[in-house]
């Protein structure tokens, strides 16, 4: 069982790295959930040799040196847009690598040279506590990354939101709490290392399962209704507008974020959403956003562009049966709207008829087909 875990780890771990090579337009996520699955795949290589690699088997260890500082990285660039990768959390995880390295490092060290024992032993006491404390940190760090934002997700994003922390949640409780708790005395350790080979595996599939459905299109999408397919042509360039407009590399990947924000994230479905917030959640100035659009999004106006984005998603609520029990001011708050009457009048400007009328309508259409 052990070593049948272990292998399936290594070949999954291994197949995820090979894998991030074949997506085209790669992104950081990409990079960062690569590096954490070599060190998995490390990790299950160094188990299954064991004390069969002699000295070696340190320098395995050296190699996993992306876990949960990896992971950590990972998790930014999977929940935040924008920079969500800075210099100053790359030195983090680099510290916490290093501190992984320098404990592997020590132990080879103290094999080759025994006489050392005492000073060795003591240097690697601190460097031990200080990866303790390090690790425990990042842990709940990585946590946070999934219930920051949770109470104004919406949809598919509050979806991938209870997936990562049940998934994530479970794992540290399982291995951090419960197995120390319940495992018996004999055995722990190959206890311990097959359960967190478990929530490994889980967390690798988990994440890569997020990771597709975040930044590629699903193949399973539904095709387009007709509300949604306004709002598309609405926002959308053509592609002769899009050859006429040239963008920098930088504009290209920032309008690739606004319309993950709008368009997946649904962040307009958040009240009182302004211009200023979404080039909050972006980290980008308020007049690239601004920009890009008025540019390749035909928005010449932010809050009439937005009111669009929740009138396309109240009709498409209206059209649902299994809603039709709904108020009209339910509609309009799970729109994005703050009050029905901004909701009723800005849905009779741009359809032409009040949410009721629109509903109604729907439904003897319903009924006549």
């Amino acid at each position: 069982m052990y070593q049948t875990i272990h292998i399936v780890l290594l070949i999954v771990s291994f197949g995820l790295l090979c894998s991030q090579l074949f997506v085209r337009q790669k992104q950081l996520v990409h990079l960062l959930f690569a590096a954490f699955s070599g060190s998995m795949a490390i990790m299950a290589i160094k188990r299954l040799g064991g004390e069969g690699f002699g000295f070696y088997q340190y320098l395995l260890a050296m190699g996993i040196c992306m876990t949960c500082n990896g992971y950590w990285l990972v998790a930014r660039a999977l929940f935040r847009q924008g920079r969500a990768i800075l210099l100053r959390h790359i030195l983090v995880a680099a510290a916490i690598a290093l501190l992984m390295v320098s404990l592997q490092a020590m132990q080879l060290l103290q094999q080759f040279w025994p006489e050392s024992h005492t000073l060795l032993a003591s240097a690697r006491v601190v460097c031990k506590e200080l990866l303790i404390l390090l690790s425990s940190a990042i842990l709940m760090l990585t946590l946070w990354e999934g219930c920051r934002g949770y109470s104004q997700a919406r949809g598919a994003e509050r979806w991938h939101r209870q997936v990562f922390l049940a998934t994530y949640g479970g794992a540290i409780a399982i291995c951090g709490v419960i197995a120390k708790i319940w495992l018996p005395a004999e055995g722990a350790a190959l206890l311990h290392n097959l359960l967190s080979a478990v929530a490994a595996l889980t967390i690798l599939l988990v994440t890569q399962w997020l990771i597709y459905c975040r930044f590629h299109k699903p193949l399973w999408a539904k095709p387009q209704t007709t509300a949604e397919a306004v709002v598309t042509a609405r926002v959308e360039p053509s592609p002769t507008e899009s050859l006429a407009a040239v963008l920098t590399q930088a504009d290209s990947q920032l309008c690739d974020n606004i319309h993950q924000l709008l368009f997946q994230q649904q962040v307009f479905l958040q009240a009182n959403l302004r211009l200023t917030d979404l080039a909050r959640l972006l980290d980008v100035p308020e007049y690239r956003v601004s920009k890009l659009l008025r540019s390749q999004f035909h928005a010449s106006n932010f809050n009439q562009f937005i009111n669009a984005l929740r009138i396309e998603h109240a009709k498409t609520l209206l059209s649902d049966p299994d809603k039709g029990h709904w108020p009209v001011l339910v509609v309009g708050l799970e729109s994005g709207f703050a009050s029905v009457g901004p909701f009723t009048r800005s849905f009779k400007t741009l359809v032409g008829y009040t949410p009721h009328e629109f509903r109604q309508t729907v439904l003897q259409l319903t009924n006549t087909t």
